[in-house]
């Protein structure tokens, strides 16, 4: 006797499990970014905590211009991984919402990278 086995057919979620899905991805993201800069997570997403403050007060005045500008390109280059992550996991529009944001994070790279090999050139030169 011939038995066939027929595979189960494949289980296919519902869309508000995809949701959830993608919001821990993104969730997961953004903690990994948050901790990578030991930067607190605020309970309320619509409120910053107030231990993080992007005013320039908290840059330390003791670094200088070229140490600055490293520490932007690090942040930026967080926010482009960040972004990439977030694409990822994403399709159709709002994938290509997200490449464009990283596309502009990688444009703003590129400034801060050649302002970098200026500033490194003038202090060799010197």
């Amino acid at each position: 006797m011939d038995k066939r086995l027929t595979p189960d057919p494949p289980i296919i979620f519902p869309a508000s499990r995809r949701v959830e899905t993608e919001k821990h991805h993104f969730d997961a993201a953004a903690e990994r970014a948050f901790a990578h800069y030991g930067l607190p997570l605020s309970d309320d997403p619509l409120r910053p905590h107030p231990t993080f403050s992007p005013s320039p007060a908290r840059i330390p005045s003791s670094l200088s211009v070229e140490d600055k500008l490293v520490n932007a390109l690090s942040i930026l280059q967080s926010a482009a991984a960040t972004a990439y992550e977030s694409a990822d996991q994403l399709d159709g529009a709002k994938r290509k919402l997200a490449m464009g944001t990283v596309h502009l994070i990688e444009l703003a790279q590129s400034w801060v990278d050649s302002v970098i090999d200026e500033t490194s050139a003038m202090g060799t030169a010197g």
